[in-house]
C-alpha cells in the first residue's frame, strides 16, 4: 500500500510541474527573467537598445530572410541564425507591441526570394549544391523607409546589437544629422583616372549610412547646415575661414578638431629634382590661432615616445620590432568616466602629439603612460629603424594628453571682428563649447584600426583596434545620441594576455642594451674585417701575410661569437613567457588532473568508510 500510495504522490507532483510549466511559458511570466554569468554581460539586452525601444514612436517592422532548406550542411549558419532568432525576440518583448518580427523563408523561385532581392538584402552561394543563401535583415516604419543588413555575418556576431539597434533608431529618426568634414586628406574618397572611384574610410563610409557626411571646402566661410564639423589636418586656413570656424563654435556648433605635428597618412607628391623632398615635407598642422585663445597649447614639433604601449612593426630586415611612436593605448590610457570611453580595448596611433592647458581646461579621454617623453618629429622623418628609438629614450614619468574635451567658457579669437564684421555682429564667447581635440590624424585611417577579408567576392572589414567605435561614439554623443553609445560600448569576448604582454616588456628591456652592444661589436668587427682584407692594393690581394690570415681567422671568429651571442640574446627575450607557458601546460595537463582523480579516490574511501560503519 505505501509503495502504491508513493507512486500515486510522484504522479501527481508531475502533473503539478507540467502544468505550472505550461502555464508558466504561456503567460510569460518569467519571459524576461535571464542569469548572465559572463564578465562583460555579453548576452545581457544593453539598456540604451532598451532604451531605442521604449522611443519607438510608430510600429516598425523587422524581417528576417533565412534560407532554411539551403543551410541544412552548414551548422555554422544556423547556430549563428538561432542565436539572431533568440535576440529578435528579445527586442520584441521590450517593444512593447512597437516592434514586430516576422521570420522569412525565402524559397528559390518563391515571391519570398523576390522580397528579399526587391530589400536588397544579398544572396550568396553557399548553399549545398551552390544556392542562394539569404540571411539578412529588413527593416520597415510607418512611411514605408528601409533600412537593411544585406548579410548577417557570423564574424561580426559582436556587433549584432548595436547593427540592428542602429537599423531601429534610423527607422525611428528619419532625418538624419549633417556632418561636414573640411580636410584636403582622402578621407571621404577621391577620383583616380586610372584606378576610378576610390572609396574612402572605412571609418567614414560607415557614419555615412547613419549621417549626411558632406565634403567642406577648406574655404568654406558658411557652416550654417552642418551640426557636426570635423576639422581634419588644417593647414593654411585663411582668416575668414578661422573667423568662420570661431563663430560657429561661440553659436553652440559640434567641433572635432585633428592635428598632427607629422601625419603619416599625408601624402607628399615627389619631386623629380628633389628626391629628398618627400622625406623632408612638413606634415604637420595645427591651429594655433583658435588653441592660443582657448587656453589650449599644442607644439607641431613634438612627438610622444611611450615604451609601454608601443606597437611591434617589420623592421627594414625584416625583424618585428616594437616602434616607440606607434602605440596602442589600452585601459589604463583611456578615460573611461567618459561615457565615449566606455568598454573600449584599444586605440592606435602614429607619431601624435600631445595637448597642455590649465588645469580644468580640458578633460583627458586619451593620455600616455608614464613610461613616456616628448622628442622632435624632425628626425622622424629619416627614422629607417624604429631600434634607434631606444638608445635615447628616457621616459619623463609624465601622462601626456593625446586627446581631449574643451572645458568651460572660452572667448572668441576675433573680438574686434574681420572685414566687413563688426565687433558688435561677434559672438563673443560661449560658457559650454562643444569641442573635441585630438593630436593625431592617422587615428582615422584604415591602416590604425581595421582590416580588409574577401568574403564570397566582397570585401569584409574586421577591427583590431576600437579608432572607428571611439570617432562613432564621439559624433553620437556631439549629436545627441546617447543611446546609442551605450549600445556601441559593450564588451567583447576579446581577452589580451596581460601577464604575457607585462613579462615582454621587461624582458625586452632587460635585454635591448645588451643587444644593442652586441650588434655594435658586430658592425665594427665587420669594419675591420673589411678594411684588413682591403689593406693590400688590388694587384696584391692573393698574397696575405701569415700575420694577416690569423687577424681575418680571429676576426671571423669573433664575428661568429657575436651572431651566436645575438641569437641567444633573442632567445632570452621569449624565455620566460616560455617559461609561463610550460607552467600553464604542467597546471592544465597533470596537475589539475592529478588533484580531481586524488578527489574522486578520497571520495570513494569515504564513502566505503560509510559502508563499513553502517553495516558495522
Amino acid at each position: 500500500m505505501k509503495k502504491q500510495a508513493h507512486k500515486t504522490q510522484l504522479l501527481i507532483l508531475a502533473a503539478i510541474f507540467l502544468l505550472s510549466s505550461v502555464v508558466i511559458s504561456q503567460s510569460g511570466l518569467f519571459s524576461r527573467l535571464r542569469v548572465d554569468l559572463t564578465e562583460n554581460n555579453l548576452f545581457t539586452l544593453n539598456q540604451g537598445t532598451k532604451n531605442i525601444l521604449s522611443n519607438i514612436d510608430e510600429t516598425i517592422h523587422l524581417r528576417l530572410f533565412y534560407s532554411d532548406e539551403a543551410t541544412e550542411n552548414i551548422p555554422l549558419l544556423r547556430t549563428y541564425h538561432r542565436q539572431v532568432v533568440d535576440f529578435l525576440e528579445e527586442l520584441e518583448r521590450y517593444g512593447d507591441g512597437k516592434l514586430k518580427v516576422t521570420l522569412i523563408d525565402p524559397v528559390s523561385f518563391s515571391e519570398e526570394e523576390d522580397q528579399a532581392s526587391q530589400f536588397g538584402l544579398q544572396a550568396l552561394p553557399v548553399g549545398e549544391g551552390g544556392e542562394n543563401v539569404f540571411f539578412g535583415l529588413a527593416g520597415t516604419n510607418a512611411l514605408d523607409q528601409v533600412e537593411v543588413i544585406p548579410f548577417l555575418q557570423p564574424d561580426k556576431e559582436a556587433f549584432l546589437e548595436y547593427d540592428v539597434a542602429q537599423l531601429i533608431y534610423n527607422l525611428n529618426h528619419p532625418d538624419k544629422r549633417t556632418i561636414g568634414v573640411m580636410s584636403e586628406l582622402p578621407l571621404l574618397g577621391s577620383f583616380d583616372p586610372q584606378l576610378g572611384q576610390v572609396p574612402g574610410q572605412i571609418m567614414f563610409e560607415q557614419l555615412k549610412e547613419m549621417y549626411d557626411v558632406q565634403t567642406v571646402a577648406t574655404s568654406s566661410t558658411d557652416f550654417s547646415e552642418i551640426d557636426l564639423l570635423l576639422l581634419v589636418h588644417p593647414k593654411n586656413l585663411t582668416s575668414e575661414t578661422l573667423f568662420a570656424i570661431d563663430q560657429f563654435v561661440m553659436d553652440g556648433g559640434r567641433l572635432m578638431v585633428f592635428v598632427d605635428p607629422m601625419a603619416q597618412a599625408e601624402e607628399v607628391p615627389a619631386d623629380p629634382q628633389n628626391p629628398m623632398s618627400q622625406l623632408q615635407a612638413d606634415r604637420s598642422s595645427d591651429l594655433q590661432v583658435l588653441f592660443s585663445v582657448w587656453g589650449v597649447g599644442f607644439d607641431p614639433q613634438q612627438v610622444v615616445l611611450d615604451t609601454q604601449q608601443a606597437i611591434s612593426i617589420q623592421s627594414p630586415q625584416g625583424e618585428a620590432i616594437r616602434h616607440l611612436g606607434i602605440n596602442s593605448w589600452v585601459k589604463d590610457n583611456l578615460n573611461e568616466e567618459d561615457i565615449v570611453m566606455l568598454d573600449l580595448s584599444a586605440v592606435n596611433t602614429a607619431l601624435a602629439g600631445t595637448l597642455v592647458a590649465e588645469e580644468g581646461r580640458l578633460t583627458p579621454l586619451l593620455t600616455t603612460s608614464r613610461q613616456s617623453m616628448l622628442t622632435r618629429s624632425d628626425p622622424m622623418s629619416l627614422l629607417f629603424n624604429p631600434a634607434g628609438l631606444f638608445q635615447n629614450f628616457q621616459a619623463d614619468d609624465q601622462q601626456h594628453v593625446i586627446a581631449a574635451r574643451l572645458t568651460g567658457a572660452v572667448n572668441t579669437a576675433f573680438p574686434d571682428g574681420i572685414g566687413d564684421v563688426t565687433a558688435e555682429q561677434v559672438l563673443q564667447g560661449n560658457e559650454q563649447p562643444n569641442v573635441v581635440i585630438f593630436a593625431d590624424v592617422d587615428v582615422l585611417f584604415d591602416r590604425m584600426w581595421v582590416r580588409a577579408q574577401n568574403f564570397f567576392g566582397r570585401q569584409i572589414y574586421s577591427n583590431f583596434a576600437d579608432n572607428g567605435s571611439l570617432i562613432n561614439n564621439l559624433i553620437d554623443n556631439l549629436t545627441g545620441s546617447a543611446d546609442l553609445i551605450q549600445v556601441r560600448a559593450r564588451g567583447t569576448s576579446n581577452r589580451p594576455f596581460d601577464k604575457v604582454q607585462d613579462i615582454q616588456r621587461v624582458s625586452e628591456q632587460k635585454y635591448r642594451e645588451t643587444e644593442n652592444q652586441l650588434l655594435q661589436q658586430l658592425r665594427e668587427t665587420e669594419a675591420k674585417l673589411n678594411e684588413l682584407q682591403r689593406s693590400k692594393g688590388q694587384e696584391n690581394q692573393l698574397i696575405i701575410s701569415q700575420e694577416q690570415q690569423q687577424e681575418i681567422a680571429r676576426f671571423k671568429q669573433r664575428k661568429l661569437e657575436v651572431r651566436k651571442s645575438l641569437r641567444e640574446v633573442k632567445r632570452n627575450l621569449n624565455k620566460d613567457i616560455e617559461a609561463l607557458g610550460s607552467q600553464l601546460k604542467f597546471i592544465n595537463i597533470v596537475l589539475l588532473p592529478l588533484l580531481l582523480t586524488l578527489v574522486v579516490v578520497f571520495m570513494s574511501w569515504r564513502k566505503s568508510k560509510r559502508k563499513e560503519r553502517q553495516y558495522g
